[in-house]
């Protein structure tokens, strides 16, 4: 596969950051390259040390990730690795669901997402960490999208006694975020079934990754 672009054409074009991550998570930039906007997952400024273990272990995975979900709508399109400290991605515009204020938010929206999940889950893979509003996208069309799948599993990898759990951890996210931003269309059914998740605690010990935690980002 020919790649889009490389690393010194990043290095000699126009990059717009997005974020500069904290001490072990990768920086973010928005490239744009040959008529089409890309973002530019980029592990390089971290510390040698752990640019060259979690920064190529969570390239991987990332990359891993949105290949096996290629296709679907909501998921970032046309991934590659720039390197081994890299993966890259079509830029999707809109804004993060933390940004976006409840009124903008569609009626079928958090219908939208569940959906997505469960497409996702179709493809045996988890993301595991939906709870958190910045991993929600609300497209320009007001539409759901998924980002930052370093968290994400591959459950043909994982014991089949765990799918279960893994998905309820996707699932009980979803329906987190649908009662902060949306309560009043969240039905019954599905309140019962995030209150019964989230009186199992030890869901929680599967989610999220551990670096990259720490209040400083890179300058």
């Amino acid at each position: 596969m020919v790649k889009p672009f490389t690393r010194k054409d990043l290095a000699n074009g126009a990059v717009q950051i997005i974020s500069k991550g904290r001490w072990g998570n990768a920086d973010l930039y928005q490239f744009a390259w040959d008529g089409a906007i890309w973002v530019v997952k980029d592990f390089l400024p971290c510390a040698p040390v752990i640019r060259k273990t979690w920064g190529r272990l969570m390239t991987q995975r990332e990359f891993q990730a949105l290949s096996i979900l290629k296709g679907i709508d909501g998921i970032p399109a046309a991934p590659f690795l720039l390197d081994r400290f890299a993966v890259c991605y079509r830029f999707m515009p809109g804004a993060t669901l933390k940004d976006t204020p409840s009124a903008r938010i569609g009626n079928d929206f958090f219908y939208e997402l569940e959906e997505l999940v469960r497409m996702m889950h179709q493809r045996n893979m988890v993301h595991l960490d939906i709870r958190n509003q910045r991993n929600i996208l609300v497209t320009e069309d007001n539409k759901p999208a998924l980002l930052d799948f370093q968290s994400s599993l591959n459950l043909e990898n994982t014991p089949r006694l765990l799918h279960k759990i893994m998905k309820d951890i996707d699932i009980s996210g979803v329906y987190k975020n649908w009662d902060k931003k949306k309560p009043d269309s969240l039905d019954n059914a599905r309140r019962a079934h995030l209150e019964s998740l989230n009186k199992k605690r030890f869901l929680w010990f599967f989610k999220g990754y551990p670096l990259g935690t720490r209040s400083g980002r890179r300058s």
